[in-house]
């Protein structure tokens, strides 16, 4: 009975646009302004790259806008490339989308850890209980980082509708407090500051050297097709396919307004070094360190709804794959009360859990092999909202995008584009050899044998047929 009564609706159309900016604008924004800027050679290239890798993501949200109101389900990727070709491509993507949302929920909880430190430096000198590769684990930060974890696993267990309002309360409030730097910054910007020297490597090397690497900065606007069997009664299925654009436009936007005030402010070069320089040159202009503050509480707010939107993606994805028999069905079972997927919600916060006590140095090859994960997830998609409109013809599209040959041909290019700046050795973007190119081949190897080991009890055609019929009721519903 638990399973027949689905996902409790709960999801706002500003909801939605809070879980897709969240996880893509979170705190990169504060602490990599001067990476960005080593990469590209300057302000102008660092700005044209970002444009640039706007565009390059159109045609996957495109592909998006398509397949989430065709498919509404909770499984968003496993859904569309199962019924587009078959259950390992859809385990294979399910397999690799959960990857990168737990590590990513890991990384985050050491994330916020890191600006707790910046927000009160005296719990980041607190003698370590003991250091994995460089990294002290202390007990404040530690108290911290289990905080976090449980906080939102426990909102993740009362009901969506929890989740999603914390979620628009730290995206609204990061979104905020940097529109409101921005204009406290906007009597000291100098073009001057931008102008001398607007760049120190060509155009098109210091493009592609920023674009090499910053797709999987600004990408988790698909993290919107997870909650798309949750959407509030009303809200048109178009509508939340509809937020995943938009989350990719003001989130991008939000990107090169932060990137260009910073550059304004002080001489864009002294940018390039410390942690946080963003908030250290903020502090520089005004003679105070009161705006630098709440800098690092905005990038707080940031890292905050990036864990949340992934955490409800994780265990979202979890649910769906228990459900359809991918995966075991203890993950498919929801709770009496909120109807939350328990077990999925558990499994994931103690997954994250992990992270305070071991640190960065065991998840950062991780973190950077989940860039694997996003090329994958909006290529499988791109591809079977093509090959759907062949083999189910049938399925009902409140959104059919015109001259989707085209669109797919520009998606393949850029997917091509990004394999080769991740896996080409000499890359700006590359994994580092040799050992997160083995980490990603077990990875996929691990991938391939869980799917041999997944649960036999239903048939291909059964899943299908569950699938679809799903699909109909969240329609009709």
């Amino acid at each position: 009975m638990e399973e027949k009564k689905g996902l409790a609706k709960g999801i706002s159309f500003f909801g939605f646009l809070a879980f897709g900016i969240g996880c893509l604008f979170g705190a990169a924004w504060l602490v990599l302004t001067g990476t960005w800027l080593k990469a590209a050679g300057g302000p102008l290239n660092a700005l044209i790259a970002m444009l640039i890798c706007i565009l390059m993501e159109i045609p996957f949200v495109l592909a998006y806008l398509e397949a989430v109101p065709m498919i509404p389900q909770a499984g968003g990727e496993v859904a569309y490339s199962f019924l587009a070709f078959n259950s390992f491509v859809g385990f294979i993507a399910g397999w690799f989308d959960i990857l990168a949302m737990v590590a990513l929920c890991a990384w985050e909880s050491l994330a916020i850890t890191k600006m707790a430190g910046y927000l009160i430096p005296g719990i980041a000198n607190v003698q370590p209980l003991y250091s994995i590769g460089g990294f002290g684990v202390t007990p404040p930060l530690l108290i911290i980082g289990l905080v976090l974890i449980g906080a939102v696993g426990y909102m993740g267990y009362k009901g969506i509708k929890l989740s999603a309002k914390f979620q628009m309360i730290v995206t609204y409030a990061n979104v905020a407090l940097v529109l409101i730097a921005a204009l406290l910054l906007a009597p000291h910007m100098r073009m001057v500051n931008f102008l001398q020297p607007l760049s120190v490597k060509p155009i098109f090397t210091g493009v592609v050297g920023l674009l090499a690497i910053l797709p999987f900065a600004i990408a988790g606007w698909e993290s919107i097709a997870k909650g798309a069997e949750e959407a509030n009664e009303g809200l048109s299925r178009a509508a939340v396919g509809r937020t995943m654009f938009l989350s990719l436009v003001i989130g991008g936007g939000l990107y090169m307004l932060a990137m260009f005030v910073a550059t304004s402010i002080v001489p864009w070069q002294t940018l390039l070094q410390g942690s946080i320089p963003f908030a250290s040159a903020a502090d520089l202009v005004l003679g105070s360190n009161i705006l630098g503050l709440v800098m690092v509480i905005a990038a707080l707010c940031g890292v905050l709804s990036v864990y949340n939107s992934c955490f409800f993606a994780a265990t979202r994805l979890l649910y769906y794959m228990g459900k359809v028999g991918l995966m075991p069905a203890g993950f498919a079972k929801l709770h009496p009360k909120y109807n939350t997927p328990v077990g999925a919600v558990i499994f994931v916060t103690g997954l994250a859990a992990i992270a305070p006590f071991v640190g960065q140095s065991a998840f950062l090859p991780l973190v950077d092999c989940i860039s694997f994960s996003f090329i994958l997830l909006w290529t499988t998609t791109l591809l079977s909202v093509l090959r759907l409109r062949k083999t189910q013809p049938q399925l009902k599209r409140p959104v059919r995008l015109p001259a989707l040959g085209v669109i797919g041909v520009l998606g393949l290019i850029v997917t091509v584009f990004m394999m080769v700046a991740l896996l080409y050795p000499h890359s700006p973007a590359a994994l580092v050899w040799p050992g997160e190119y083995i980490l990603l081949a077990v990875l996929i190897v691990l991938g391939i044998i869980l799917y041999a080991l997944r649960p036999k009890a239903i048939s291909e055609h059964e899943r299908a047929e569950m699938i679809l019929g799903d699909i109909t009721r969240s329609i009709d519903s």
